[in-house]
């Protein structure tokens, strides 16, 4: 099963991938691969994804990928969809939670500003908790740090 979450943080679309995991031996193969998730997402979800992007790829084995997307250019006569890919290999992916849930499960809990963070590859079935908590695939917990 393969999940597919979208949220908009400033100028940004970030789409989680759950259980999905991209191939970057054929960076070819990888650009196209890209561009049919993009042509999926103009489909059916209507988002206007023509123009140049930047893309950052963050894979967790784990979890699957999260993608980050960033229009560079954007420019209305443009019906073409052209990329630029940055790739984070094998990234730690935290679940932030605002309250403790007490689980005999969870260890390595780390406390940052009061909120909770749990490195995913430390809990068994991250699952069953990401409903209270919010997937953190960048640096952003070692910059709080």
């Amino acid at each position: 099963m393969i999940g597919m979450k979208i949220e908009y943080d400033d100028n940004k679309t970030i789409i989680y991938l759950y259980r999905y995991i991209l191939d970057f031996n054929d960076i070819d193969k990888l650009n196209r691969e890209i561009k049919n998730i993009f042509i999926k997402l103009i489909k059916v979800y209507h988002l206007n994804l023509l123009g140049y992007f930047k893309v950052d790829i963050y894979e967790n084995k784990k979890y699957g990928c999260i993608l980050e997307i960033e229009k560079i250019f954007d420019d209305f006569n443009i019906d073409i969809i052209d990329l630029k890919l940055v790739i984070h290999k094998s990234v730690d992916f935290y679940l932030c939670l605002d309250d403790y849930l007490f689980d005999y499960e969870i260890r390595n809990l780390q406390v940052i500003d009061n909120k909770y963070y749990i490195n995913i590859n430390n809990l068994d079935n991250f699952l069953k908790y990401i409903e209270y908590g919010k997937i953190i695939y960048k640096n952003e917990l070692m910059d709080k740090k």
